[in-house]
């Protein structure tokens, strides 16, 4: 299978998740926010929809182990890398170390980003080992 197939039998699952992904991250500023801060919150959401979609549809499809496991975590390595920068400003603005409750929690979202990425790329050596059988 070429990319342009793959591309073409996943790209309704990608806009799927594109769009899933841009609503949830919309949620988050339900209490309150500008319209700057919610144009953003669509466009970062949008921008993991994106790499969530790619992995489960076109890479998956396509049979890229590693792009497909990769761009499976991306919304919790997200999280926790930006968890993880605002908490390192905060302290530094305020001048003292890091808050002992930042590390674990910065932590535990690479962690469960690792293992979605682990579990997509198995799945799809499993799916790609399955279809090259006979």
């Amino acid at each position: 299978m070429t990319w342009t197939e793959a591309f073409r039998k996943g790209r309704s699952r990608w806009l799927m998740w594109t769009a899933i992904c841009a609503i949830l991250a919309c949620c988050f500023l339900i209490k309150g926010g500008t319209l700057s801060d919610f144009l953003w919150a669509l466009l970062i959401g949008a921008a993991n929809g994106i790499a969530v979609g790619f992995a489960l549809g076109p890479a998956a499809h396509k049979g890229a182990m590693i792009l497909s496991g990769l761009f499976a975590g991306t919304p919790f390595y997200f999280i926790g890398i930006s968890g993880f920068i605002i908490e390192a400003v905060e302290a530094h603005q305020i001048h003292r170390g890091l808050l002992s409750d930042a590390i674990p929690v910065v932590s535990i979202f690479l962690i469960v980003g690792g293992v979605f990425s682990l579990a997509q790329a198995l799945r799809v050596r499993g799916h790609t080992r399955h279809n090259a059988l006979p």
